[in-house]
């Protein structure tokens, strides 16, 4: 078996204007909101996306430190490039981004500053 962790964690802060801001690293100007969504999109995208292989599962995990809040969704990557969303009755789907979208963006829009924002990709392959 093999897996692979991709995490992003964020402890969010405020700006000069008042607006949260994500310092994504040391070296780079912290992101708004827009720019924090567009880089978890990237990360999955890039990282994530080109290493799932048939019969992989992949597992999206949000997490809110205080007060505790959390999420988990399981997605099974099936044959034609096609994902099944686990304890869904819904059909197979080829484009996730949307689902694994849904999964953090509501978090981000709740985390307030102070707080720390962590998601985690798992990729598990048999």
């Amino acid at each position: 078996m093999f897996e692979a962790i991709f995490r992003v964690v964020v402890q969010v802060e405020t700006d000069e204007q008042g607006q949260r801001v994500f310092p994504v690293t040391k070296h780079r100007t912290p992101v708004n909101e827009a720019e924090f969504l567009s880089l978890l999109a990237l990360v999955y995208q890039e990282e994530v996306y080109p290493r799932l292989r048939t019969d992989d599962t992949l597992t999206i995990a949000v997490h809110l430190d205080l007060p505790l809040r959390e999420v988990e969704r399981t997605f099974h990557f099936r044959e034609g490039r096609l994902f099944e969303a686990e304890g869904s009755q819904q059909p197979m789907i080829s484009d996730p981004l949307p689902l694994v979208q849904g999964v953090y963006e509501k978090f981000v829009q709740q985390v307030g500053p102070g707080e720390i924002f962590t998601l985690t990709f798992h990729v598990e392959q048999p």
